[in-house]
C-alpha cells in the first residue's frame, strides 16, 4: 500500500472508531456505520478468557460480536491513537476508557490492534489487550 492508499485505510479506522463509540451510546444498535468499515468478508479474533471471545466472520459475525460485547460495556472511547501503517496492515496503539453496563464501574487499559485492510475496509482484527485479568475483574467486580 502507498502513501496514497494508505490515507483511505486510516480514514477507515477514524470511521470504525467513531462508529464503535456511537453504537455503544446508542439504544438503538444501528450496526450499519461500522458495517459501512468493514470488508464482507471480514474477521475478528478476540482472547477466549473474555465473554465476548472468539473468531467472529462477516458482517452477521462482526454485529453478533457487537451484541456480545455491548452486554459487557456502555461506553468505550478508543483514545490518542497511534497509527502505524505497514502496508496492508495498520497498527493501532492506543488507551481505552469504558464503563461496565452492569455496575457503572470504570475501566480503562492500553490496547494494541492489529488491523489487515482491503480497498479502505476492515479485513482482519486482532486486539492485544494488555491484561485481560484485570478486564474480567472489573466486569465481574460487584
Amino acid at each position: 500500500m502507498n502513501a496514497q492508499e494508505q490515507q483511505p485505510a486510516l480514514a477507515t479506522l477514524t470511521r470504525f472508531y467513531e462508529a464503535e463509540t456511537a453504537y455503544l451510546a446508542s439504544g438503538t444498535r444501528d450496526f450499519s456505520g461500522i458495517a459501512a468499515t468493514l470488508d464482507p468478508e471480514c474477521v475478528i479474533y478476540q482472547p477466549a478468557s473474555l465473554p465476548y471471545g472468539g473468531t467472529w466472520r462477516g458482517h452477521a459475525g462482526f454485529e453478533a460480536w457487537m451484541q456480545a460485547f455491548a452486554e459487557i460495556w456502555s461506553s468505550l472511547e478508543v483514545k490518542s491513537p497511534e497509527i502505524f501503517p505497514l502496508g496492508d496492515v495498520l497498527v493501532s496503539r492506543s488507551h481505552v476508557y469504558a464503563k461496565v453496563r452492569r455496575n457503572q464501574r470504570e475501566a480503562d487499559w492500553p490496547l494494541l490492534q492489529f488491523f489487515r485492510v482491503r480497498e479502505a475496509r476492515i479485513l482482519e482484527l486482532r486486539p492485544f489487550y494488555w491484561d485481560t485479568a484485570a478486564l474480567l475483574k472489573a466486569i465481574n467486580h460487584r
